[in-house]
């Protein structure tokens, strides 16, 4: 079954609407319709990309209030001295179309540092993409800057693409800075490019997943890390941090390179077991075509890849893994007919407009968002 909506390519503005599941009575396939009747609707600033990315959140587990987190990542903000550095936007639901304000997750200038008696930015801020991605889970927030920069330790003073991300908890009370990337390991052959956040997911139990399409000559990396760990022990002056309990995938054969592991990301159970699985999409991996690898949660071993084909017909094949969304099912098991239980969502290529590609049954009912 395929579905895609009509592509108005108009930064700046989403629509929020209903999915509601209706039954088919088609050899038992549950499908949905689109109820557009009586949406709200958000603005954000001409040309910041408004509606990038978005997300439900819900403050504490027992509250009636949901809202909607909307990320616009060339959006200007208060930081001093920075250029569209990105930023996150809360709207009430339901809510008027300029009811949005910004999310304080970070106000500051770039961090500086001496070298050779002159104070020169270790960081760079401007134009770094913050709220490309954004991921709630139980009150937490994560939203991250793929295209952030900083300075490595090297004297040249290189400006590489670590990616950052920041984590906001207590009701957006408190914030810090995690950037997995920004390690002692630059230059493309390590993690220099890694382009942290440029896909977030959390797990079942609220670890962070982490993508980067970027590390070791663009093979990519997927990281997870306890946001727990994350919170002790942060410091804003600690550059280089090593998180306990963080765990990564590692550079692989260079035949892996210019896959982009990590390019997106999502978690489910489809093994059967008490775990769950990470989910990445590698739109570059197998000579271009893309696949999808199935990865272990707990050590990072990959256990299953899938290519275009095995996944859907339908899929065009420099499009798979670009964006993935998965809807956990019931017991999915890795089988030739396991692929039909496994909803798949790509981004269209007008970036504004969503496609199912692939649909199956048991019946769920949820919220979604589309763009227009």
């Amino acid at each position: 079954m395929e579905r895609a909506l009509d592509c108005v390519c108009s930064a700046g503005m989403f629509v929020l609407g209903v999915l509601s599941v209706l039954w088919t009575a088609l050899d038992g396939v549950w499908g949905f319709n689109l109820h557009a009747e009586h949406p709200t609707v958000y603005r954000g600033t001409d040309g910041s990309y408004f509606g990038y990315s978005v997300d439900f959140y819900q403050a504490t587990t027992g509250s009636n209030t949901i809202s909607v987190l909307v990320g616009a990542p060339k959006a200007n903000t208060s930081q001093p001295g920075i250029v569209e550095a990105g930023a996150v936007y809360y709207c009430p639901w339901p809510g008027l179309p300029d009811s949005c304000r910004q999310i304080p997750f970070d106000n500051s200038n770039n961090r500086m540092m001496k070298v050779n008696g002159t104070r020169e930015p270790i960081e760079f801020k401007s134009h770094q993409w913050f709220g490309a991605s954004v991921r709630t889970h139980k009150g937490k927030v994560v939203a991250c800057a793929p295209l952030y920069h900083w300075r490595t330790l090297k004297l040249s003073g290189e400006k590489e693409p670590v990616g950052t991300c920041y984590v906001a908890i207590q009701n957006f009370s408190a914030y810090t800075e995690y950037s997995p990337c920004r390690t002692s390991n630059p230059d493309p052959e390590g993690q220099g490019f890694c382009q942290a956040g440029f896909s977030v997911d959390f797990t079942r139990e609220g670890r962070l997943v982490v993508g980067g399409p970027g590390s070791f000559y663009w093979q990519g990396q997927v990281v997870t890390v306890g946001i727990a760990e994350i919170l002790n022990g942060y410091s804003l002056k600690a550059m280089l941090r090593k998180v306990p309990g963080e765990k990564h995938t590692r550079a692989a054969e260079d035949t892996h390179d210019d896959s982009y592991l990590g390019y997106s990301v999502a978690v489910g159970e489809f093994t059967g077991d008490s775990e769950q699985e990470l989910i990445a999409g590698v739109p570059r991996g197998a000579q271009n075509f893309g696949y999808v690898a199935m990865i272990n949660s707990t050590n990072l071993t990959f256990i299953q890849n899938f290519t275009g084909e095995q996944v859907s017909a339908s899929v065009w094949a420099r499009l798979l893994g670009t964006k993935l969304f998965i809807f956990e099912l019931i017991k999915v098991g890795i089988t030739d007919k396991s692929y039909n239980s496994i909803w798949f969502m790509v981004e269209n290529t007008c970036v504004s407009s969503l496609s199912v590609l692939q649909m199956a049954s048991p019946p769920l009912d949820m919220m979604w968002l589309w763009l227009t």
